[in-house]
């Protein structure tokens, strides 16, 4: 794999032409490779009924939501025998390559990379195209799901179109209401808009979406409802499970002593952490033995970790990986998520996977995995009262907490990876023509 310098753009538009101008040069230097793709093209999928697909998207070498979810049906599709892969660019700041054992998460070098604006330690990179074509010409696809509308989507769009198969989108994050929360620009985010529509309508293709209040915003972006599909995500039950929690686990995290109220995602103000903190105080004033852990690291941390340090009741642990994530959610009693921008949260089902009680907000996908009453309880979105007064509320009376927590398990229990999987596969195979199932959510 080759290993060349990247061409490193600002989050400014002085960047933003500049790295336009970088991968329109890219694919005009290699436009022989790419029309050597054509050439190659596929005509229809393989007769067996295996489909071979590719997951592609920006900002794949890191840890949020999108790579969680495409990096668990990659191995889900491989389990069953199907040929799947996780493609993307590699941060400039990491070596490209596989990023697993297999080789099924691979990411390429960046031919050239501009910061993001808002979200400090990410990139948005063009790969270097003769590694990605080679690796195109050794391993065919059938159907490229893209995972992101961003510089590598837009290149996928193109290559699909080459190589002669069938592109899906997967669109999961709402990526207008996280710019109005970071940026007061209306030109801008109509320009967004504008960009995302027309993205999602290339080539008439379908759109997989995370949640039933999706569907509805998608469809306000013009998109016709026979195109848009929901399809349920999946927890991993066997890692994500009560009985890893440990009653000592937050003391040696530096947490003094008292119930934990947990914080997954990424630490950033458009998931409603100011609320949060907000909450925390008042909490404080009737359960001062509360403690706060934020899980997960973000452009507001440092901002965050100076607003509670005066309660002295609050540890942050920055990302969390392997065993030690499931170990730090089981060993909470209760999970708080005043996001109201998220499409689903992985955070909240994988806490109710634990057994943690979740409090969510009326506002997003969390709503939908959390039943009011039964495994979590919902408050009305960017209130910090009633969110405080609901983890009071779970942290007064154990009786209740017993009982939500017996129903997060039996909600979490819904979220099978098999029957995710066999969901994705149908609207696979119905994508390609093949099977005969019938799409979900169609």
């Amino acid at each position: 794999m080759t290993t060349t310098a990247t061409k490193l753009y600002p989050a400014d538009f002085p960047g933003s032409v500049g790295v336009v101008l970088s991968m329109l040069g890219d694919l005009w230097r290699h436009r022989g490779r790419m029309w050597g793709l054509y050439r190659r093209r596929r005509r229809a999928p393989e007769p067996s009924g295996k489909v071979r697909v590719a997951f592609v998207g920006d900002n794949m070498d890191s840890t949020h939501g999108i790579s969680v979810s495409a990096t668990r049906m990659v191995g889900l599709l491989r389990e069953e025998g199907h040929e799947a892969w996780l493609l993307g660019v590699s941060h400039s700041a990491s070596p490209p390559g596989p990023r697993d054992p297999d080789g099924w998460i691979r990411m390429f070098q960046a031919s050239s990379a501009q910061a993001m604006f808002g979200y400090e330690g990410r990139e948005l990179s063009f790969p270097h195209l003769p590694d990605l074509i080679d690796f195109l010409e050794a391993h065919p696809v059938d159907l490229v799901e893209i995972e992101t509308p961003g510089f590598v989507g837009m290149l996928f769009v193109l290559l699909a179109r080459l190589m002669g198969v069938p592109i899906v989108h997967n669109y999961r994050t709402d990526l207008l209401a996280y710019t109005r929360m970071l940026l007061d620009n209306r030109a801008f985010i109509d320009f967004l808009r504008w960009f995302i529509c027309g993205f999602l309508r290339v080539g008439d293709a379908d759109v997989i979406v995370p949640s039933e209040a999706f569907v509805e915003q998608v469809q306000a972006m013009g998109l016709p409802r026979r195109r848009v599909h929901f399809l349920r995500r999946s927890v991993d039950l066997s890692r994500f499970s009560p009985d890893r929690g440990d009653a000592g686990y937050w003391a040696t995290r530096g947490a003094p002593e008292g119930p934990v109220i947990s914080f997954l995602g990424r630490v950033s103000r458009e998931k409603g952490l100011e609320t949060l903190a907000e909450a925390f105080e008042v909490v404080l004033r009737s359960r001062p033995d509360a403690v706060l852990a934020v899980i997960g690291d973000g452009p507001w941390r440092e901002e965050f970790e100076k607003r509670m340090a005066p309660t002295a009741r609050a540890v942050f642990t920055g990302e969390l990986a392997g065993d030690e994530l499931p170990r730090a959610l089981a060993s909470s009693a209760v999970f708080a998520f005043p996001s109201t921008t998220d499409t689903f949260g992985n955070a909240v089902l994988e806490a109710l996977a634990c057994g943690v009680p979740a409090v969510v907000t009326d506002q997003g996908g969390p709503r939908e995995i959390v039943e009011d009453g039964r495994s979590g309880l919902v408050v009305p979105g960017g209130e910090a009262d009633p969110l405080a007064r609901s983890i009071v509320s779970i942290l007064d009376d154990a009786r209740l907490r017993s009982r939500l927590a017996e129903g997060a398990l039996r909600r979490a229990a819904l979220y099978r990876p098999e029957a995710s999987r066999d969901e994705h596969l149908a609207f696979y195979r119905s994508a390609l023509g093949i099977g005969g199932r019938s799409v979900p959510g169609a």
